[in-house]
Formats: C-alpha cells, sequence, structure tokens
C-alpha cells in the first residue's frame, strides 16, 4: 500500500467526522508517515508499521462522538486518558523522557486531556493541586529490568529477555533496520482553544507539536535532538522554544515575544507577528524570516549558517554569523534605517550609512551581504 491509498483508505474510513477535524487527523498521519520516510525507512515500511486504519478510525470517531456505540478498539499497550476541567488549571507542565508530545486545541471544549500509553518501563505520575496539573514520565533504568531475575540468578535468556523488555518499552521498533517513534511514545494533550493557563512541555529525544491554540499566558516548549513546530498560535505572554540538533518552525504565529534556541538545525518563521521582539540563537544553521512583523528589537545569532529576511520588517535589527550569507529582503526605504554592517573575504551590497531612526546591525564573515530593502 502507499502512502496516498493509506489516506485514502482513512479519509474514507472517517466519513462523518467535520471537515476541519477531517483535514487534521489526515495532516497528522502524513506527517507521521512522513517522519518515518525521512527517518529512512521506505514508504511501504512506513505504511506497514502504521496501526490498521480501522483501529485509527474508530478511536478517531470515538473521540470525537460520532461513533459513541461503536465498540472501542483495543490498542496494544495500556493507555491512560485524564480529563479534567480547563478552568481548574493555571498551568500544564508535561516533564517527559523520550516522549513525543503533541498538543493540540479543540473548539467547544472546557477539557483539559491527557492521553498516553503505559509500556514496561514507563513511570507515570500525575500531580494536582489548586493551580497546576502536572503529568511525569520516566523511563525505568536498565538496572530494574536485570533486578528481575530467576531464582537461579542470570542466564542468557534472562539478560536477553530484560534487554528485550527496555527496547520494547522505549516505543520503538525496528523495521528494516531503522527505528523510530511508535504511536504508543506519544503524549496528546488537548487544550481549549482559548487556554488561560501556561504551558510547560519538556521532552529529550523527541518532536514536541502545537497547533491551533490560543494562549493568555507564557508557552516554553523544551526538547533535544529533535524538532519543535507550532502552526496557528495566539500567544498573550512570551513564546520559548529550545531544542538541539534539530529545527524550530514556526508558522502563522502571533505572540508578545519569541525566543528560540537551537543548534545543527534551522530556526523558519513564517508569517509571525512578535509584539515586543524576536531572539533567535543558532550554531551551524541558518535562521530564516518570512513575512514576519517585528515590534521591539530582532536579535539573530548563528555561526556556520546563513541569515534571510523575506519580506519582513524590524525597527532594530542585529544580525551576526559566520561562514554564512546575510541576505533577503527588508520591507520599508533604505533611508528609514542608520546602518553597519561589515564582512570578510566577500562583498557587502548593504554598505554603512546614517540618517534614519531605524537601527540594523549585520555582521559575517567569509561570506556576502546581500540584504536589500523593498522600496
Amino acid at each position: 500500500m502507499t502512502r496516498e491509498q493509506f489516506l485514502n483508505e482513512l479519509k474514507a474510513a472517517l466519513a462523518g467526522l467535520k471537515e476541519e477535524e477531517l483535514e487534521g487527523v489526515l495532516a497528522y498521519y502524513a506527517e507521521m508517515i512522513d517522519d518515518r520516510m525521512e527517518a529512512g525507512m521506505t514508504e511501504e515500511a512506513a505504511i506497514k508499521a502504521m496501526e490498521p486504519v480501522s483501529v485509527i478510525a474508530g478511536r478517531v470517531l470515538e473521540e470525537a462522538g460520532v461513533a459513541e456505540t461503536r465498540e472501542k478498539p483495543r490498542d496494544k499497550g495500556n493507555w491512560q486518558e485524564i480529563r479534567r476541567p480547563a478552568e481548574a488549571s493555571k498551568e500544564v507542565r508535561i516533564q517527559a523522557e523520550g516522549k513525543r508530545v503533541r498538543v493540540i486545541a479543540q473548539e467547544d471544549c472546557n477539557e483539559i486531556v491527557l492521553r498516553y500509553c503505559i509500556g514496561s518501563a514507563d513511570i507515570f505520575r500525575l500531580h494536582e493541586d489548586e493551580s497546576a496539573l502536572v503529568l511525569e514520565h520516566k523511563l525505568r533504568p536498565v538496572s530494574s529490568f536485570a533486578n528481575e531475575k530467576s531464582p537461579e540468578g542470570f542466564s542468557l535468556d534472562t539478560i536477553l529477555n530484560s534487554m528485550g523488555k527496555l527496547l520494547s518499552s522505549l516505543g520503538g521498533r525496528i523495521v528494516s533496520g531503522v527505528s523510530y517513534e511508535a504511536p504508543e511514545n506519544e503524549i496528546e494533550v488537548t487544550l481549549p482553544k482559548t487556554y488561560c493557563g501556561e504551558l510547560n512541555v519538556s521532552t529529550s529525544n523527541a518532536r514536541i507539536s502545537l497547533e491551533g491554540l490560543t494562549a493568555t499566558q507564557p508557552i516554553k516548549l523544551t526538547t533535544s535532538n529533535a524538532r519543535i513546530t507550532a502552526d496557528d498560535v495566539n500567544c498573550a505572554g512570551q513564546v520559548v522554544c529550545t531544542t538541539s540538533n534539530s529545527r524550530i518552525a514556526l508558522g502563522d504565529v502571533n505572540a508578545h515575544a519569541l525566543r528560540l534556541i537551537t543548534s545543527n538545525g534551522r530556526v523558519e518563521l513564517d508569517d509571525v507577528l512578535a509584539r515586543d521582539g524576536v531572539e533567535a540563537v543558532n550554531s551551524n544553521g541558518g535562521i530564516k524570516l518570512t513575512d514576519c512583523e517585528i515590534g521591539g528589537a530582532l536579535h539573530a545569532a548563528t555561526s556556520n549558517g546563513a541569515i534571510e529576511l523575506d519580506d519582513s520588517s524590524c525597527g532594530d535589527i542585529t544580525l551576526k554569523t559566520s561562514n554564512g550569507v546575510i541576505g533577503g529582503i527588508l520591507k520599508g526605504k533604505r533611508e528609514e534605517y542608520t546602518v553597519s554592517s561589515s564582512t570578510s573575504n566577500a562583498n557587502n551590497l548593504l554598505g554603512n550609512f546614517s540618517g534614519g531612526e531605524k537601527q540594523l546591525r549585520a555582521v559575517t564573515s567569509n561570506a556576502p551581504i546581500t540584504l536589500k530593502f523593498a522600496e
């Protein structure tokens, strides 16, 4: 079965779902397939690794209330679902090891819903008080598996069995020699479309995605060795995204301020409005802003990567890199800016001039500066 066939079958099985919900589900599973193919799996292997269409559709329809009378699909693993009134929590905090976290917003919802699967090596703890709902996840140490020995003591079979439990508990499978995240390796957080508390998500070696949320308090997303994505997000506070060895991608985001930190990956902002400034810090990777409006100051710093501003604007701009081009097109006129720019061993088309109230500083080395003005 091909990717297209799988998605078409899933679409047909989800008859009765609202159009916007259907598009979201199809996009989610299309992304899951694409991620596995990016990791090196063949298209056929990626499809075979998915849950059956009937199982996915049954779960989605039941959660949407479309198939309340349908027997609940039996997923592998011990799936848990926690529901709490949204107004009772001023903060949602997820702290996980090796778990992908997906945060979605839902219209006409007044609950916080946490959904996750408990494997043989997963340890979950749920904390609740008057202000916060905290879900903690840890992986059992290897030694705990080794302690599960028979009265006769250790044997080769015992050791292999313990290691097998460990590998299974990590939520990964091996297909065609490539490891990837299984569906059980995900924590899903559903929030009301407008959430009035703080959101703090932290994990490691796993992706974080956020979509469709309007938040009145700050948002903090932290991981490592995996990407962070946010789409269709409005935040009255600051949004902080921190990762390493992967990219940060924000699209259609409106926030008070943004702080973005990564390494060995790209920082990509598309259609972003930040009223009080953006700080983007990277190394060994590029930074790109497309159609962005930045109030306050824009500070973009990286090394061994390009910085590009495409159809974007800001009144106070600092761009620093090395071994990377600084280019793109700034909105407005040259005369509006006081410019200080320099490079080495390459051309500088921006130059230096004064007179404008806006500030622009651009510094690189071993690469040209080609930044231009729209007017």
